[in-house]
Parts: C-alpha cells; sequence; structure tokens
C-alpha cells in the first residue's frame, strides 16, 4: 500500500526570496478565509490572506443562520436549542455538539453584522423560502422538519453592481471590498506549502509566489480556511468513498479544494476528524418537477422495486441511490403530477406557472424524461422488468390510499398514487456540491492533536473545521455549510485578533 502525501513528513523549506510579519495570516480566500480576515482587519489585528487561485471564490447560495435581522424582519423566530439538538442528531452524536450550539446562538447576530455591511452597498438579502428553506416543513415530525434559516444576498433590480452566478458570492464580494478598505492584503495565486512551527507553536505559513517562496510570520495565529477534500479523489477514497460514485462535481474552481489544510495540518502534528465526512449531495434535477430533490415520487431501483423513503430530504434520496444496485434510481408518476404537485408543496405550489405541462413535454422531447402510456410500456423504456414495476405500484397505490407508508415512513402529504397515464420516470440524479472534512478542533476551532491537544497558533474555519458535521449534510436548516463558515470565520478572527477565545477568556 502507498504511503499518502500527508502521512510523509516534508523537508523543512529554508531559503526564501521575501519574508514579512503581521499578526494573522489567513490561508484561503474563500467566504470563511475572507470573513475571517475582514474580521480580525475590522478588530485591529494586521492581516495576510493568501490564496492559490487569482481571485476570491464562492460557490452555491444560501447562508444559514438563526434569528437574524432579516429573519426578524420576515417574523421568523428559531429555538436555537431545538435546532441544535436536531442538527446534533443528524450526526449520530458523533459531531462537537458545543461546536453546533456556537454557530446556534450566535449565528444571527454575526450574519446581521453583513447584512447590514451589504444593505449600505445596495444589496438586498431575504429569506429562501421557495427551494431550500420551505416555509411550511416545520410542522412535519422532527425527522423532517426544516427551519427558514436560508438567506439569499442579490442585487437590487437596475443596478450597476456586476451579476454573479451564485448568490454566496455577493456577500464575498461585500467582505472582500471592507476588508481592503479596513486595510487587509490579498496575496493571489500564491499557494500555501507549509506551516512554520515554533517550540509547540503554529508562528507562520511559506507560500509559493512568483520569486519564490515567502515566508509570513504571524505573531498571533494562523486561520486556516482551505476548504474540504471536494476534488482530491485520493482523500474521497479514504475518507468518503460513496462520494466517487456520484454523476457530478458541481464545485469550482477546479482543485479548490484539495485538503491542502489537511495536509499541512497533519504534517503539524494536527488530528484528522473525529467524525465520517458528511458530503454534500444534491439529487439536482434540473427540470420542472425536480424528483428528488423539490418533490417526491415514486422511486425504484434498476429492478423496478422500491427500496427508499423518497421525501424530498437530499441526503435520504441520494444516500439510498448511491448505494443502490448499478448506481440507478428512477422516480415515477402519473398524468396528475399537478394535482400531486400541489397537495405536496401547498404553500410553494399554490399557484403553478402557467407553462408546466409545456415545460414536461420539452423534457420527453430532450430525453430528460420518459414517458409511456403504460406501466408496461415505461418499465421497457426504463429497462426494468415490467412485473416487478406493475407490482411495484400496485403496493405503493395501496399505501396512498390507505394513508400510511408502513413500507418505508413517506408523510402521507408526500404520497402521491401512480394511476392513470400517461406514466412518466427520470434518473434520479446525485451531485456533489462539497464535502467538508477537515481537521480536529475544540470548542475555540483550534485545531488539536490526536491527544486533543489544542495547537498553539492554530485555526481552523470553514470545510477544514473537522468535528461539525457527521455521515449525512442534514438540511434541517438550510444554508448552514456557508452559515457555519461565515460564523466562525467571523468568530474566529475576532477573537485571535483581541488575543481571545471564543468565549471571550484569554488564549493560550
Amino acid at each position: 500500500m502507498g504511503v499518502h502525501i500527508w502521512q510523509q513528513q516534508p523537508e523543512p523549506i529554508t531559503e526564501f526570496a521575501a519574508e514579512e510579519t503581521v499578526d494573522i495570516v489567513v490561508v484561503g480566500a474563500g467566504i470563511a478565509g475572507c470573513v475571517a480576515t475582514q474580521s480580525a482587519v475590522e478588530s485591529g489585528a494586521s492581516v495576510i490572506c493568501i490564496e492559490k487561485f487569482g481571485k476570491p471564490t464562492a460557490h452555491g447560495s444560501d447562508v444559514g443562520a438563526i434569528n437574524s435581522i432579516v429573519q426578524k424582519r420576515e417574523g421568523v423566530h428559531i429555538d436555537p436549542l431545538e435546532a441544535a439538538r436536531l442538527i446534533y442528531g443528524w450526526s449520530q452524536q458523533q459531531a462537537n455538539y458545543n461546536l453546533i450550539r456556537i454557530w446556534a446562538d450566535r449565528s444571527g447576530e454575526v450574519l446581521s453584522h453583513y447584512v447590514r455591511m451589504a444593505e449600505a452597498r445596495g444589496y438586498t438579502v431575504r429569506i429562501n423560502s421557495r427551494l431550500t428553506a420551505r416555509a411550511d416543513w416545520y410542522d412535519l415530525e422532527e425527522k423532517y422538519r426544516m427551519f427558514r434559516t436560508a438567506h439569499l444576498f442579490d442585487i437590487p433590480e437596475g443596478s450597476d453592481l456586476p451579476p454573479q452566478r451564485w448568490g454566496a458570492a455577493y456577500l464575498v464580494d461585500v467582505v472582500f471590498a471592507d476588508a481592503l478598505e479596513r486595510g487587509a492584503r490579498f496575496l493571489f495565486n500564491t499557494p500555501a506549502e507549509q506551516l512554520i512551527k515554533e517550540n509547540g507553536r503554529i508562528t507562520g505559513v511559506i507560500a509559493r509566489g512568483e520569486d519564490g517562496f515567502i515566508r509570513i510570520n504571524a505573531r498571533r495565529g494562523v486561520i486556516l480556511a482551505t476548504g474540504g477534500i471536494t476534488d482530491n479523489d485520493e482523500m474521497k477514497e479514504c475518507f468518503c468513498p460513496i462520494s466517487l460514485r456520484v454523476d457530478k462535481v458541481e464545485n469550482f474552481p477546479k482543485g479548490g479544494n484539495m485538503g491542502d489544510g489537511l495536509v499541512m495540518g497533519k504534517w503539524v502534528d494536527a488530528a484528522f476528524s473525529r467524525c465520517y465526512p458528511a458530503p454534500i449531495i444534491h439529487p439536482v434535477n434540473l427540470s420542472v418537477l425536480g424528483p428528488g430533490m423539490a418533490s417526491s415520487w415514486l422511486i425504484v431501483d434498476r429492478y423496478g422495486r422500491r427500496f427508499m423513503n423518497e421525501t424530498a430530504f437530499e441526503p435520504m434520496v441520494t444516500n439510498a441511490r448511491l448505494n443502490a444496485p448499478g448506481n440507478i434510481a428512477w422516480t415515477i408518476w402519473d398524468a396528475d403530477y399537478l394535482e400531486h404537485f400541489r397537495k405536496q408543496e401547498p404553500d410553494k405550489f399554490s399557484a403553478l406557472p402557467d407553462n408546466v405541462a409545456e415545460q414536461v413535454e420539452t423534457c420527453v422531447e430532450s430525453g430528460e424524461y420518459v414517458r409511456a402510456g403504460s406501466l408496461a410500456e415505461l418499465a421497457e423504456a426504463i429497462g426494468v422488468p415490467a412485473g416487478n414495476l406493475e407490482a411495484t405500484v400496485a403496493r405503493y397505490n395501496e399505501l396512498v390510499d390507505a394513508g400510511e407508508d408502513v413500507d418505508f415512513g413517506v408523510p402521507e402529504r408526500f404520497l402521491s398514487p401512480c394511476r392513470r397515464g400517461p406514466f412518466y420516470a427520470t434518473k434520479i440524479s446525485a451531485w456533489l456540491l462539497t464535502l467538508p472534512y477537515g481537521l480536529h478542533v475544540d470548542d475555540n476551532s483550534q485545531v488539536c492533536t490526536e491527544d486533543d491537544e489544542p495547537i498553539a497558533g492554530l485555526y481552523a474555519v470553514g470545510n477544514v473545521q473537522g468535528d461539525y458535521w457527521a455521515n449525512s449534510y442534514p438540511v434541517t436548516c438550510p444554508g448552514s455549510s456557508h452559515g457555519r463558515s461565515v460564523c466562525f470565520g467571523r468568530l474566529v478572527g475576532c477573537a485571535l485578533a483581541h488575543g481571545e477565545n471564543l468565549d471571550g477568556t484569554p488564549s493560550a
């Protein structure tokens, strides 16, 4: 068996083209790194942020928080204790509950700071209540409960601000601009190579610049914000093999999440996360019905058998599909899909677009949807045994009529019969959006050794912060991936600048 790079101690780099000294070095200019940089410089520290790409990066849309000023404006109140308990439950009690509580208790105040900053620059912020933080899912049983935590940053109509593909990029733009105005320095195209450890303390970072290696000393500490392991197949095979079976990796820039922080951390005796990774994998069907993500329909495997709970709670659907025979699953529905739509999502689909049927027809013509006059014909078209499919549909319809899914437990609201032709099918997709997996940290987000001893001067935020999730990414609080990046980025940045722990006590 070969030795992994993180298990190979490199020769120390000792010759430098340049050397600088600041209070804090941040490694990575994504959402967590930009927030950490801005927060530290706002708190009076001198800061350099180094980034291996040519500009700040942001991926995704929602930013999750609890009881922000935006939620208060919209009359949304969330119990932080309940939210933390449910998120912790998703980890099967493997995660660090105290980290979850910090986000639940303090994310509102943190995000409110950036909402005010964004609004002062002409941006708008609202709650995403359509696709992710669905307004009427809170009344479901705890297993499916969803809070309205997802915040969307956007530019107002008619603005001359440049449009962005993803909403999180608007927040990064705001934070980056403010950090520059306050005197933070960003060194782009400057990848970190090694951490500097002296007398048991991390005292800086060695980075590779255009003219050679740069030594950047940090008086107070280093904050790693290098992302997870989304692009590193070797790490995925070791720590999260299910993520290798997805249809697509929807992450950018390519090569951005290579586990750089884990490797550098391991070289200075840091431990990897105590938890199994929680990949963010969604069934991203981009068509009108959004099967598996926006709505719930009967799902069968390649043998035409039902094998999962189809409630559109993303990890449940994709986890089952990725472990299905042949890594294939088909969604099945009938001609009454408009009626089923309204029953499943009465708030979201109270007013469906007039052209839904036209969009469905377009999907059929493109081959994304398969349509057939009978179940037998549909089975032949998608390559499953007709007898199995007909028996599966008959059993499913019995459960719908009884109003109780005793087989898999789908709530009655999401049970939609499959009786009237034509019948439709489409494959369930599985896209890896990001794979958080990081370093073992304590309650201050300070990186620790295998013996749980904090490493002086070293912190981790964003997806390189370990111990926060385990097994599956919970969609109980939509946007919490970005939300915890913002929350801990700010809390750690401010605390380190002041020489404090997150609770305000003096740091070591």
